[in-house]
């Protein structure tokens, strides 16, 4: 399988996309430097990414219709992350100053497998780099239909509880430079009750998945 990956360089410091997020390959990068101000008008985090209605690839254009899937926030950034299809985008959208969002954005196109809610997966991961000061691990995947709450679990024994979205999960799991590894992700239903589960004591690798235990 391949995947796509996704830096950002400047006085915020800088995300690498490590994991594997599509079954293909990525189509189209855009970047930008990251400015300390936002735009002269306020814009929304969806506004900022600038959300491509085509991109190019060797045997033609893609044609988008994109829809947020998931989305995550810190006092800096907006991650959001939408789905054309097979198609994804992820979307880094960064305040300025001010508070409001700006146009220094990073976004990654690829492709996905979609699973239409048959399997929990950890389709991608972000490790932080050393010096960073906000949460900059993150971890990326689809959830099984029931699943109310997902919880990530770190090396270092932290939980983290991730955002769902229409069928997908994120969640922010470290913050500055202290990486961890993901061990186990749980997906469990209104009651409580495991739905499905991904465990690797040494670290899971991106592109795990794990069918919904039967009842």
């Amino acid at each position: 399988m391949n995947g796509f990956s996704l830096s950002r360089r400047g006085i915020l410091g800088t995300l690498l996309l490590v994991g594997v997020l599509v079954a293909g390959v990525a189509v189209s990068r855009v970047s930008a430097t990251p400015q300390p101000t936002s735009t002269p008008e306020p814009v929304s985090a969806v506004e900022a990414c600038h959300l491509p209605d085509t991109a190019e690839k060797a045997d033609g254009t893609l044609g988008f219709r994109w829809q947020l899937a998931v989305r995550v926030d810190s006092p800096q950034v907006s991650i959001l992350f939408f789905t054309s299809g097979s198609d994804s985008l992820l979307c880094e959208a960064w305040r300025g100053t001010d508070g409001n969002y700006g146009s220094s954005t990073t976004t990654a196109i690829g492709r996905f497998a979609p699973q239409h809610g048959a399997e929990l997966t950890y389709d991608s991961g972000t490790r932080p780099v050393i010096g960073n000061s906000w949460p900059s691990q993150l971890v990326l995947g689809q959830t099984p239909r029931s699943v109310t709450s997902i919880e990530v679990v770190t090396a270092d024994g932290e939980l983290h509880d991730a955002t769902i979205g229409s069928g997908f999960y994120l969640a922010w799991v470290s913050a500055g430079n202290q990486p961890s590894e993901v061990v186990e992700i749980v997906a469990r239903d209104s009651a409580g009750t495991v739905i499905a589960r991904l465990a690797d004591p040494s670290g899971l690798q991106p592109g795990a998945s794990a069918a919904p235990a039967s009842s």
